[in-house]
């Protein structure tokens, strides 16, 4: 990788997809709150509330009930909202340009 060109990511886990999320379009990241039942959840967050986005059912994965181990992550980019996942980090190096591999398996950027 080119040094000029990389960019770093937060690597992300919903059940069993792992994914790369750049920094950039990370504003923060909470330990897991109560999420209300039933449909589009939302969080208030530091004064604000946000709709709160669990990817599982549109990546055709179980629902699964919100856990102390998992995260929420304020997302800005291209709207701000929250991302339900069940693990955060680490933070690694990656570039538009070539494919993010970890241990030997492809991983998607969400750029």
């Amino acid at each position: 990788m080119d040094p000029d060109t990389q960019e770093l990511a937060l690597l992300l886990r919903v059940g069993a997809a792992r994914f790369l999320l750049p920094i950039r379009r990370v504003e923060r990241l909470y330990p897991m709150v109560a999420l209300p039942p039933g449909q589009g959840p939302q969080v208030h967050l530091r004064g604000e509330t946000l709709p709160v986005v669990d990817p599982r059912p549109l990546w055709g994965q179980p629902p699964v009930l919100p856990g102390a181990a998992q995260r929420l992550v304020v997302l800005r980019a291209p709207v701000r909202e929250v991302w339900w996942v069940d693990e955060a980090g680490p933070i690694l190096p990656v570039t538009r340009d070539e494919a993010a591999v970890l241990s030997g398996q492809v991983v998607q950027v969400l750029w």
